[in-house]
C-alpha cells in the first residue's frame, strides 16, 4: 500500500489539486452567482506561491497567496455586485484573460510565455491533502442547513430572498470572495506539486476544467467536485491508449451528463439511493397485502 501511494503521489495531488479547483466553482453554482473568477485567482495564487516558496518557504507562501487573492477578490465583488447572470459571467471571464495577459506581458515576473521552472517541489500528500480538507470543511459548514438554504434561496429568487431578511448582496460578495480564495489556494498548491508553472495553464482552459469537474460530480454539495476530481484525474490514465481521442470523449461525456445527468454523478447516486428505499418500504406492504 504504501509503494502505491509513493508511485502514484503525483497523481493523487493532482486530484486534490483539482477537488480545490471544483470547489471554487461549485459554490458559486450551488449559490446561482455565475462568476467564473477563480481561474484569474488561480493563477495569481500559482504565482505568488512559484515565487515566493523559495525564499519565504511554502506555508508563508501559500497565506500570502491566499491573503492576496482574498483583498483582490473583494475588490472584484465590489466591482461587479450590480451584475447578474450572463453579464457577470463576462466580466469576471475577462478579469481571467487580464490576469493571463499579465503572466505573459510581465516577463521580469513572471518568465513571459515561457513560465517558471525550478520551482521547489514541496507539496506533499500530507500537505496538500490537509488544505483540502480544510477547504471542504470550509465549504461543508457554509452549505450546512441554516446556511444551504440562505444560499438555496439565493439561487432561486434573489427579491424573494430580500424579503425574507437575507442580506443578498453581503452574500453574493462573500461567495465571490470564498470562490475565488479556492481557487487561489488550488492554484498555490499546483507549482509546488510539478516545479514549473506556465500562462496558459490558468485562464479559459482552468474554466473549462473546473466547470467539467462541477458538471460530472454535481454542484448540490462538495461531495459532486470531489467525485467529479476523481473521475477527472483517471480518465487520462484510462484513455492513455487513444490520446488522440481524448477530447472527444470529455466532449461526449459532458453532453450525457448535461442531457441525461444534470444533477451529476452525485445526483444519479442520490436518485438510485431512493429508489432503491421506496422498493424497500413496498415491499413489507406488497407482502401484507398478499396476506
Amino acid at each position: 500500500m504504501i509503494e502505491w501511494f509513493a508511485s502514484n503521489e503525483t497523481l493523487l495531488l493532482t486530484a486534490l489539486a483539482y477537488h480545490i479547483v471544483g470547489l471554487s466553482f461549485q459554490v458559486v453554482l450551488r449559490s446561482g452567482v455565475f462568476s467564473l473568477a477563480a481561474a484569474g485567482f488561480w493563477g495569481i495564487g500559482a504565482y505568488t506561491s512559484a515565487l515566493l516558496s523559495e525564499p519565504l518557504g511554502w506555508a508563508v507562501a501559500v497565506v500570502v497567496a491566499l491573503a492576496l487573492a482574498g483583498a483582490l477578490a473583494l475588490g472584484l465583488a465590489a466591482v461587479v455586485a450590480r451584475l447578474r447572470g450572463l453579464y457577470l459571467g463576462m466580466a469576471t471571464i475577462a478579469f481571467d484573460l487580464l490576469v493571463v495577459s499579465l503572466a505573459y506581458g510581465w516577463d521580469s515576473l513572471t518568465g513571459g510565455a515561457l513560465g517558471l521552472f525550478g520551482i521547489p517541489r514541496s507539496a506533499t500528500l500530507l500537505s496538500v491533502g490537509g488544505l483540502a480538507v480544510v477547504a471542504t470543511f470550509v465549504v461543508a459548514m457554509l452549505q450546512s442547513r441554516a446556511g444551504g438554504r440562505f444560499v438555496d434561496a439565493l439561487r432561486t429568487d434573489e427579491t424573494l430572498a430580500r424579503s425574507l431578511g437575507i442580506e443578498t448582496g453581503r452574500l453574493r460578495a462573500a461567495t465571490i470572495v470564498l470562490s475565488g480564495v479556492l481557487g487561489a489556494l488550488a492554484g498555490a498548491v499546483t507549482p509546488l506539486i510539478f516545479g514549473v508553472l506556465g500562462p496558459e495553464e490558468s485562464g479559459f482552459p482552468l474554466v473549462v476544467l473546473g466547470l467539467t469537474i462541477v458538471v460530472i460530480g454535481g454542484s448540490g454539495s462538495w461531495v459532486g467536485p470531489a467525485i467529479g476530481a476523481l473521475v477527472v484525474t483517471a480518465l487520462p490514465e484510462v484513455l492513455r491508449g487513444v490520446d488522440e481521442w481524448r477530447d472527444v470523449v470529455y466532449g461526449a461525456l459532458i453532453v450525457l451528463m448535461v442531457i441525461f445527468a444534470p444533477s451529476g454523478l452525485l445526483g444519479l447516486a442520490r436518485s438510485a439511493r431512493q429508489g432503491l428505499r421506496r422498493r424497500l418500504v413496498r415491499a413489507p406492504a406488497a407482502e401484507g397485502a398478499g396476506r
